[in-house]
């Protein structure tokens, strides 16, 4: 009899033989391999150690050799697979329409932002900005009830994709998506809160990335001037969209060294990360329209 312990070693052997890339939401082939296991069988997550030596059901095999398949022949990320993607405790629909949401700013967002964000503080905007399937966003509707909350991407694909994503997380009194470039469609003082996570990754780095990276959008993950184009452009125009106490949290991961060379009077400050990732800063409202009035942007 086959329980849920034997077909767990059976993925991780085939995991590691495969030697697939882990770096989509899961660290580990041990981690991938629990989540295509309980997958298969059509079970959340948040089981108990004890459901390891439970018969693993005959009806599931079928769903997880097709599983198995995407993951190690064809090198769809585990998420990709199975459709879903956890991040900071919340479920995401997941497909080839945006990134695998994965993103460090979401942990933050957990925490309300604290200390940048006033504990006290009630910000009535928050905007996720190049939002994919509206992670970040979704996450900050749960921390902050009463604000109004913007999804916004150029990509009309991530945005139905978000769309799905606010359904599915009943948000759709306080969630709502919009279609522009970057920060053009938004007032002058318009908003409290700017979740941003655009791409950063250089031409070069695309070249190099392991294949399970070609079956995300390139758009959502290139950006010109080695990977600094968009987030140059993003620290500029928040200067004019945040209000007078508005704060701006920025990704740009690895690209952070770039951007400092390509920013070298900007006096960033990147973020200790207990939740893991990098390359990511808080900046005010007040900080930015400073570097804007005295030319370091």
């Amino acid at each position: 009899m086959q329980t849920f312990r034997t077909k767990l070693r059976h993925i991780q052997s085939v995991l590691t033989a495969a030697d697939v890339f882990c770096g989509h939401g899961y660290e580990s082939v041990d981690d991938e391999s629990v989540a295509l296991l309980l997958g298969s069988a059509g079970l959340p997550p948040d089981q108990p150690v004890s459901v390891l030596d439970t018969p693993f059901p005959d009806v599931a095999n079928t769903r997880l050799n097709e599983l198995l398949d995407k993951r190690c022949e064809q090198r769809l990320p585990a998420a990709y697979c199975l459709g879903e993607a956890y991040l900071a405790g919340e479920r995401f629909i997941a497909d080839s329409r945006a990134l695998v949401p994965r993103s460090p700013i979401a942990h933050l967002t957990r925490e309300r932002l604290m200390p940048w964000w006033p504990e006290s503080a009630l910000p009535n905007t928050i905007v996720d900005v190049c939002c994919g399937g509206g992670s970040l966003g979704l996450i900050a509707a749960r921390m902050f009830p009463d604000a109004v909350i913007l999804l916004s991407d150029f990509d009309q694909s991530a945005l139905s994709l978000a769309v799905e994503n606010i359904e599915a997380h009943s948000q759709s009194a306080q969630v709502q998506c919009l279609r522009a470039d970057l920060l053009g469609a938004l007032a002058p003082g318009s908003v409290d809160i700017l979740l941003a996570n655009p791409p950063y990754v250089s031409a070069q780095e695309m070249v190099e990335l392991p294949p399970e990276y070609a079956h995300e959008p390139g758009m959502a993950l290139e950006a010109e001037a080695e990977g600094t184009a968009l987030a140059v452009r993003l620290l500029r125009e928040a200067s004019s969209v945040l209000s007078p106490r508005g704060l701006m949290v920025l990704e740009v991961g690895e690209t952070a060294s770039t951007l400092e060379e390509a920013l070298p009077r900007v006096p960033f400050l990147w973020l200790d990360l207990p939740q893991g990732g990098s390359g990511v800063t808080a900046i005010s409202a007040q900080e930015l329209r400073d570097w804007s009035a005295t030319g370091v942007l």
